[in-house]
């Protein structure tokens, strides 16, 4: 439904400045707010300077925080290509990625980085474009009036993305639906929460988030089997402290 375009990664900018993209962010502060509060640990990245936005991240419970960008992004503390993460493995203890799979050319790459800086039970929060709502198929139609959002790959639905989640060692706890006129109309919330009218209409959701943690299963090494040497008892004579044993016929 998108229109995407050419190239590593778009600024989007012309949209971020619309009114409907401001309130749009206020949402997604909104749930971000109930979210990276219950976040702990020591190190915490968010990936993508959305909206140029810092107070995101101040509600998280680590203790630092640091921003990755893609590019050119000036408020970002460090800025990378899209595709490899200047970051150690098994480093960090939190990572927000901020829209940033519609951004990049190889989203599958984006998150294969993710699971490898994060430590065993890391915590992943996932903002996105739901592409199944009817705000993606307004922005796939030619407008002269109003920016629209175009990204550079196509965004994958909330359960496709679960899938991907479970496949690099993810579990994906909770689920929000979240945008502009929606549901009916404005504001947020989450799916096992929600109401059961609301689950029905969560598919037309302007976007979501996935919370997921970390959970590497423990591998044990599989090697040829020892086999048990069989012996035999040493068999002799007992022998007392004062001699031995005299045996008669």
């Amino acid at each position: 439904m998108f229109r995407f375009l050419a190239g590593k990664y778009t600024e989007s900018t012309a949209w971020l400045a619309t009114p409907r993209a401001r309130l749009f962010q206020q949402y997604e502060r909104r749930v971000l707010q109930r979210i990276l509060p219950r976040m702990t640990g020591y190190r915490c990245v968010q990936i993508g300077s959305w909206g140029n936005d810092r107070c995101a991240l101040q509600s998280a419970g680590t203790l630092c925080h640091w921003q990755l960008g893609f590019g050119d992004e000036s408020p970002a503390d460090i800025r990378f290509d899209g595709r490899h993460l200047p970051l150690a493995s098994a480093s960090v203890d939190a990572i927000v990625v901020a829209h940033g799979l519609e951004r990049v050319a190889q989203p599958h790459a984006l998150l294969r980085e993710c699971a490898r800086v994060l430590n065993a039970r890391g915590q992943l929060v996932i903002l996105a474009f739901n592409p199944l709502s009817l705000w993606a198929l307004r922005q796939g139609m030619p407008s002269h009036r109003h920016p629209t959002f175009r990204p550079c790959s196509a965004p994958p639905s909330a359960s496709r993305l679960c899938d991907w989640l479970r496949l690099l060692e993810f579990e994906p706890e909770q689920l929000w639906r979240y945008g502009l006129g929606f549901p009916f109309f404005g504001g947020a919330h989450e799916v096992a929460q929600g109401s059961r009218w609301a689950r029905c209409v969560g598919w037309s959701a302007q976007s979501y988030a996935v919370v997921a943690r970390r959970h590497v299963a423990p591998r044990t090494r599989i090697g040829r089997p020892v086999r048990a040497r069989h012996t035999r008892p040493a068999v002799g004579l007992a022998r007392h402290s004062s001699g031995r044993v005299i045996c008669r016929r």
